[in-house]
């Protein structure tokens, strides 16, 4: 059912975008009508839809009017092939137009193997599967909007998706396995992105920063709802790294496990970053940032935002802190930290920059008591159960009883006495 409907928004999507002007749009059926997929599209009109039926054909496919193409066995069954030797499907100069339900696989081109989409807009790529190609999985140059809907891109090649000059909505994608130089999930330059309920795992940025995305000059990264998970990066910024005057802006993510040498999560340069109720939790670095590393900020007057965060058991190697930021004040709000037991970490460390710290709960795990104050709660939230990732707290924490109101990413879950029936 959940494949239908969406199946049923995609067309529907699609000939909104395409009418009036193509009202006598029909279907064209493959192999039945055309052997040939690529026959069948040089032969459709514009607003048309192509039924392919289940099975592998090879590519080159190239289209060029805004059509929908329909896989009728889904992406487990219809499958758009590249040999290892061609780009599977360019799409080029498509107002209006879909694909959905197919498995593109094993494309090998330059600037994308998979898919590459060029000056295109109202493009939609819904519940499909994008994987084993080279180079990157889907590049967009110059989108004015490419939509990636319920769909999953694992084990690409220099990036599961590349963007420049373009405009992209993400839902409900998985990336997972996906590997590049730099952005091992997403590598965005110049571009737009707003990603919801996405799904980042074992990313991996080679030779630079972004494991899972990496943001260049990008004025615009929106990230809610997204989990990263065992994300890496050999420079920095093992799940998302923002870079070059970038906006990023995450809310109600959840990071674990993601490592790199600075930056175990998150790492900005010279950019903004608001972060807003995310979960971070045994995230890892050589040094400096465990979870969130601050290098300078984008706008002169505007400091970074952390508030309402939980952060658990991050930890670096050498001497540094879950956030670290140098040449920047950070505004750092009614967050949690529990510190790992260990000296060499602590909740933030500041180099040339004097952050606005306010109420905040501290937990070290080592013993340690650190001096409370109106700023500095000390004490254990009790959380429900952190270490298998229920981060709430219970009704007697002290992140529920500070003047300053609730303190974490979540409230209450569960109750820290059960009441025993009378004899």
């Amino acid at each position: 059912m959940r494949r239908l409907a969406l199946a049923a928004f995609i067309l529907a999507f699609a000939a909104c975008a395409l009418a009036p002007e193509h009202a006598q749009a029909k279907r064209i059926f493959v192999p039945r009508q055309h052997k040939r997929l690529q026959a069948a599209i040089d032969a459709a009109s514009s607003g048309d839809t192509i039924w392919v039926a289940a099975g592998t054909y090879y590519g080159p496919f190239v289209i060029k009017k805004p059509l929908v193409l329909f896989g009728d066995g889904g992406s487990g069954k219809t499958i758009l092939d590249g040999r290892d030797s061609v780009r599977v499907l360019h799409i080029e100069g498509v107002v209006g137009g879909a694909i959905y339900g197919f498995r593109i696989q094993n494309g090998k081109a330059p600037g994308g193997g998979g898919l590459y989409c060029l000056r295109d807009s109202l493009f939609i790529v819904g519940s499909c599967e994008i994987r084993s190609n080279w180079e990157a999985g889907l590049a967009a140059w110059k989108c004015g909007l490419l939509q990636l809907v319920d769909s999953e891109i694992s084990g690409n090649k220099g990036s599961g998706v590349t963007a420049s000059d373009s405009k992209l909505r993400i839902y409900k994608v998985t990336f997972r396995d996906n590997h590049g130089p730099s952005g091992g999930g997403i590598s965005l330059v110049s571009s737009e992105a707003l990603m919801q309920g996405c799904f980042f795992e074992a990313n991996r940025a080679d030779d630079g920063t972004g494991g899972g995305i990496l943001a260049e000059s990008s004025s615009l990264v929106r990230l809610m709802n997204c989990t990263f998970r065992e994300n890496s990066a050999a420079a920095g910024g093992g799940a998302v790294a923002a870079r070059d005057s970038s906006d990023l802006k995450i809310h109600n993510g959840f990071f674990a496990a993601n490592h790199s040498s600075t930056g175990g999560a998150v790492l900005t340069d010279v950019s903004s970053l608001e972060i807003l109720s995310s979960i971070f939790s045994k995230n890892r670095a050589t040094a400096a940032g465990a979870a969130v590393q601050i290098l300078g900020r984008r706008t002169a007057g505007v400091n970074p935002f952390l508030g309402s965060n939980t952060f658990y058991r991050n930890g670096v190697e050498d001497e540094g802190s879950a956030v670290f930021a140098s040449e920047v004040s950070p505004e750092i709000v009614r967050n949690i930290f529990v510190i790992d037991s260990t000296l060499k970490n602590v909740a933030v460390l500041a180099v040339k920059g004097v952050p606005r710290y306010e109420c905040n709960l501290i937990h070290p795990l080592d013993g340690r008591r650190p001096t409370a104050s109106a700023n500095t709660i000390i004490g254990d939230p009790v959380f429900c159960d952190a270490e298998k990732g229920d981060f709430h707290v219970r009704d007697l924490s002290p992140a529920l009883l500070t003047p300053c109101g609730k303190l974490g990413a979540m409230g209450k879950g569960c109750t820290s006495f059960r009441p025993l029936p009378s004899q």
